[in-house]
């Protein structure tokens, strides 16, 4: 039996971020990719993902997810963040959160993340998470900086 590879259309996608140049530069590297189809701004209810880059899961970040939501749990939303507290998370899986991925992500691995969510897979393994809090420790013994977790 020959194994076929799945066709699938491009997935819709609406970019959201507080930093309008990230989120410029992002949309321009996603644009040149065939599996992706880029929302404008104002279209996130019709996207079939969501990708919201952040430095920090906080409550701007949060803001744009809950604006974002259309129908329940819709778009689905793939986080790229620097830092993720718990608290947090929790509250973003809630407006539709199914991945987080770090901030040194590729761009192939973004979009696969993005296909992952059309098909409505969740990622927020415990791995997945513990690699978010890590990088959040890590930052802050390289820094110096003590931050607070909300």
């Amino acid at each position: 039996m020959r194994r076929t590879e799945r066709v699938t259309s491009p997935v819709t996608v609406a970019v959201k971020s507080g930093d309008l140049r990230l989120a410029c530069d992002i949309s321009t590297a996603l644009r040149a990719r065939p599996r992706v189809r880029l929302l404008r701004p104002g279209q996130e209810a019709r996207a079939e993902a969501l990708l919201v880059l952040a430095t920090e899961l906080d409550e701007e970040t949060l803001a744009l997810m809950r604006g974002a939501r259309g129908e329940p749990l819709r778009p689905r939303i793939v986080l790229v963040a620097q830092y993720v507290g718990r608290v947090q998370l929790s509250r973003a899986v809630r407006h539709g959160l199914i991945d987080v991925l770090p901030r040194r992500t590729g761009l192939d691995q973004i979009v696969l993340a993005l296909l992952r969510a059309r098909e409505g897979r969740t990622r927020l393994s415990d791995s997945a998470l513990v690699d978010g809090l890590d990088l959040r420790h890590r930052a802050q013994a390289v820094n110096g900086v003590a931050r607070q977790e909300r």
